[in-house]
């Protein structure tokens, strides 16, 4: 199984914490970084082949990596455009690592171990993570599902009509990789994409008629880091499950 992290933004939404560093290399807690966080959680559920799709200060992420090479299979692709674009064309040029199984995940989540673990068990060609909530906002990336089945996903879809969110974690077996990757390359041909998140082309997909099925989390096994507030909940979620002691434990 490979990971892909997607990972080449800026982040400008943390400025300024971001304007000198990659949001992935912000630390969540006594000197780890958020990438270091994914690798952990990614070692723990056994997959050591990892891709990171970088942009932004992709030196920095390229550094911080050398001391994990080790332990994993690790590599980079770089995009260009991640100034000028949104995340479908970050993995639009990964296209070529996506003939086999694979997990696409957001280079900012967090997520333990057990969300990985549980995602691998599915069966399907198409698999997404994701959590139900009491309550969802304007920014979340929203789901509408039922019989099984996503139907819909979007930030756009009405706070009160959605039943789930997307953790921005994804796993593709069997046929998925290649309706994937015939999906993006539908989609890059079109310059209203150029700015379009990587979902659309999910969207696109279950449009066409393919199944896409989901695999659920709770609430508190994942965090997202877009904003300032986000970055004090997952320190905190850093602390309360000793997660630096283990990693550096092993090291």
């Amino acid at each position: 199984m490979r990971a892909i992290l997607i990972s080449a933004g800026k982040g400008t939404r943390l400025y300024p914490l971001t304007k000198n560093t990659p949001k992935s290399l912000l630390e969540v807690g006594e000197g780890l970084t958020l990438l270091e966080a994914q690798l952990h959680s990614l070692q723990e559920a056994g997959i050591v082949d990892v891709t990171i799709i970088v942009g932004y200060r992709a030196e920095q992420i390229e550094a911080k990596l050398h001391k994990y090479k080790k332990d994993f299979n690790i590599s980079t692709i770089y995009n260009p455009f991640y100034d000028v674009s949104n995340n479908l064309l970050s993995v639009w040029m990964a296209r070529h690592l996506m003939q086999d199984e694979f997990i696409t995940i957001n280079g900012d989540d967090m997520f333990t171990a057990d969300v990985i673990i549980n995602l691998m068990k599915s069966k399907h060609n198409i698999t997404m993570v994701m959590d139900e909530k009491e309550h969802y906002d304007e920014d979340d990336m929203k789901i509408i599902h039922h019989d099984g089945l996503v139907k819909e996903v979007s930030k756009q879809i009405d706070p009160a009509k959605a039943n789930g969110e997307s953790v921005g974690i994804i796993k593709f077996s069997g046929h998925g990789p290649q309706i994937y990757v015939n999906i993006l390359e539908e989609m890059v041909r079109h310059p209203e994409n150029k700015n379009s998140f990587y979902l659309k082309a999910i969207q696109e997909i279950i449009n066409k008629g393919y199944p896409v099925h989901f695999s659920k989390c709770n609430p508190g096994d994942w965090g997202e880091l877009d904003f300032h507030p986000d970055l004090m909940l997952i320190r905190e979620y850093v602390t309360q499950t000793n997660l630096v002691a283990k990693i550096f434990d092993k090291e």
